[in-house]
């Protein structure tokens, strides 16, 4: 085969994956949706949490790639001695994947503790259990634990399929997403929840008012 004969093979090979690309993704297309309301208007009081909010720096957020954002401290009425910080954030584009805790704690010295890694199992207003990741981390004796779930919304059939086999890069998710994109992470001290009950009753309360605000379709993940 000559040289002339092989770039004009190489040629119809390229046009015809682009042709095939572009026809797969007119087949699966997808939007990005917006949330319902905005992330403020969550409810200061969660059960028996009461919240306030806490200021973050315009670098931060914006290094964030944020579309709406919501960060709040959270006191356990019954005991005070106990506290966590939520932060969500949510991206029209998806981009905010690219921040989870197992890309952005390692990045400023905290180290990844794998025994206190587990997933929870956690019930949700529909009657169903979403499952939220509680991830611990260390820096010198500082123990923290991190609740994480998130949600891809206007994801379509194929991504999804996709996103749920066990060589997918969580990694790649900011990369890839199509759709609008929501992390959810909980911080608070290790020492606090060393068996995972505050976090859960907290996330109980917290789903059940994130219902309203979330757009109704939607894929839910918690691996980091």
């Amino acid at each position: 085969m000559t040289v002339l004969k092989r770039c004009g093979l190489c040629a119809a090979l390229l046009t015809l994956g682009l042709a095939a690309r572009a026809g797969l993704e007119r087949f699966d297309a997808s939007e990005r949706p917006a949330l319902r309301r905005s992330l403020s208007t969550l409810p200061m009081t969660l059960g028996d949490w009461i919240g306030r909010d806490v200021a973050v720096a315009a670098d931060v957020v914006e290094r964030a790639q944020t579309s709406d954002y919501l960060n709040r401290e959270y006191v356990d009425r019954r005991d005070p001695g106990r506290r966590l910080t939520l932060w969500i954030n949510y991206s029209e584009f998806g981009t905010n994947l690219r921040h989870t805790p197992e890309i952005c704690l390692p990045s400023s010295g905290w180290e990844k503790i794998e025994a206190q890694t587990r997933e929870m199992p956690v019930p949700a207003a529909d009657g169903r259990a979403l499952t939220v990741t509680r991830l611990g981390y260390a820096q010198a004796d500082l123990v923290k634990h991190v609740g994480f779930w998130y949600y891809i919304f206007g994801e379509g059939r194929l991504e999804n399929y996709v996103r749920k086999l066990p060589i997918t890069s969580r990694s790649s998710h900011g990369r890839t997403t199509r759709g609008s994109s929501m992390t959810v992470e909980v911080f608070y001290p290790g020492e606090l929840d060393a068996d995972g009950a505050m976090l859960a009753d907290f996330a109980r309360g917290l789903l059940a008012e994130l219902e309203p605000i979330l757009p109704p379709q939607r894929a839910e993940y918690h691996v980091p």
